[in-house]
């Protein structure tokens, strides 16, 4: 706009027709698109698309907009570390009952966004609503009410961060260090950065909580060093462990004899042990008894895994799936075996230590489950079972009373190829200590080749001194 023509010789029209009175989506997510596309190196472009729904794109929202609310006062930061999700959540509430303005509440799932919106006081929900998708029946009317300025607290997974709020003065991030806050696919970028950078457009106060920090928060001379916490972790070396064998397996799974009687213990108490390992399938891999190749899969090389409970060999990275057969492709010999147990075959070692008398369960993210599948299953192990299954498997925790958690190869953790495989690793094991209300008499045992080393550690120092040697291995590398 100008209050005078430029100079030059062109003819100025007159318009015609005025489009849209606001911009659909308001000066700050503009903004936001212009830093994604900068920030990500995905161009602006890409960023609007998946910032506005199709209907924004397609110039079908049609309505009397209201204005957006002016930025705030000044920008601020402020952290929530504290071991207890439920602590947290206190804190949380606190906030948003005291809030000016909109605000944001992020988790990096589904089950954990849903379970925070379920406890908030009706004063609080009111204005709010709960966003876990952006897809669906009911994904478009959301999002029009919300940039109608209908709703001004959004509680949500990532999908949640480009919410159209007409003001947003408060951001919490929930967990803020978690890997699940980085999209999967194109553009790839990261919803705690965004979340943020949202936070300071708005000149709002975020908030960065979670039961220990990311390196980028720990950085900026955070002052709250967790105690350290010995009594919970109990550290077994697999050189005393039991050999256990599984079927068609070629490698056994130890298992001590402290996962052994401690579970059995727990489970005619009428309590819940978590089996953890992070090895979907019947086993991780299969090679051939007679030339010693791996399967491997035809679209990507990565092994095969044998999924018995369905009949099939499966790629864990791309999905390709294909019959099981005990016919090696390479040399046509018959002896296909597996190569080291996963959890379908911890399953069965479980099922032999309980008999046939109390409930054994799989889970993990590969598992289709219902809301009502999931209810019959903590119906049934109400008086006492185990759960064997991923890292997903410790959510359980927020629904069933479980004063066991048993990893069952904690070196595989820290294996991954990132270079946070070790603050990954971390993050698991001191969660499944804290995780749910039945926390307080948890007991937590890691099942190790090297027990008490190298990341390890700062499960009984605290994550202030694991962090700050975590650090100082990464500026070696540099």
């Amino acid at each position: 706009m100008a209050d005078s023509p430029p100079q030059g010789d062109f003819k100025i029209l007159k318009v015609k027709e005025i489009i849209d009175p606001l911009p659909p989506l308001g000066w700050e997510l503009f903004e936001t698109a212009l830093r994604v596309g900068r920030h990500f190196l995905c161009g602006p472009g890409e960023a609007l698309k998946v910032i506005a729904p199709a209907h924004i794109l397609s110039g079908e929202f049609r309505g009397e907009l209201p204005k957006m609310a002016a930025p705030g006062a000044a920008f601020s930061e402020n952290y929530c570390f504290l071991p207890f999700l439920g602590d947290r959540v206190e804190e949380y509430k606190s906030l948003l009952l005291s809030r000016g303005g909109g605000a944001l509440v992020l988790f990096p799932d589904r089950e954990g966004a849903s379970t925070f919106w379920k406890g908030l006081p009706p004063e609080v929900k009111k204005d709010g609503v709960l966003w876990t998708d952006n897809s669906g029946p009911g994904a478009r009317k959301r999002w029009d009410r919300v940039r109608m300025g209908d709703f001004h607290l959004v509680v949500g997974s990532p999908s949640a961060v480009f919410a159209p709020l007409v003001s947003l003065q408060t951001v919490i991030i929930e967990d803020e260090g978690n890997p699940s806050y980085y999209s999967e696919r194109f553009p790839f970028f990261n919803a705690r950065s965004v979340a943020g950078s949202r936070a300071r457009l708005w000149k709002g106060n975020v908030v960065y909580g979670g039961g220990i920090p990311s390196a980028r928060s720990y950085l900026k001379g955070l002052s709250q060093p967790a105690p350290p916490q010995s009594e919970k972790y109990l550290f077994i070396s697999m050189r005393d462990a039991r050999n256990m064998i599984v079927p068609g397996v070629k490698d056994p799974l130890p298992v001590s004899d402290a996962i052994l009687n401690r579970t059995l213990e727990v489970v005619r108490d009428k309590g819940t042990t978590i089996w953890v390992l992070d090895r979907k399938g019947y086993s991780s891999g299969v090679t051939c008894g007679e030339c010693g190749r791996p399967l491997t899969c035809g679209s990507c090389g990565l092994p095969l895994r044998w999924d018995d409970n369905r009949g099939i060999f499966r790629c864990g990275f791309c999905g390709e799936e294909k019959p099981v057969t005990d016919l090696c492709p390479f040399c046509g010999g018959r002896s296909l075996q597996g190569s080291r147990p996963g959890l379908e075959g911890a399953k069965i070692i479980a099922e032999t230590v309980l008999g046939r008398d109390l409930p054994v369960h799989l889970w993990h993210a590969d598992i289709p489950r219902t809301a009502s599948s999931r209810k019959k299953m903590i119906e049934d192990l109400a008086g006492g079972g185990i759960v064997v299954g991923s890292r997903k498997s410790l959510e359980l925790c927020d629904h069933l009373t479980v004063p066991l958690v048993c990893w069952l190869d904690a070196d595989s953790l820290a294996l991954a190829p990132f270079i946070d495989s070790s603050v990954r690793a971390f993050r698991a094991v001191w969660e499944s200590a804290w995780r749910g209300g039945g926390h307080p008499g948890r007991k937590v045992l890691i099942q190790s080749r090297r027990p008490r080393a190298g990341w390890q550690v700062g499960l009984v120092a605290g994550w202030d001194y694991f962090l700050s040697r975590e650090l100082e291995k990464r500026k070696k590398l540099e």
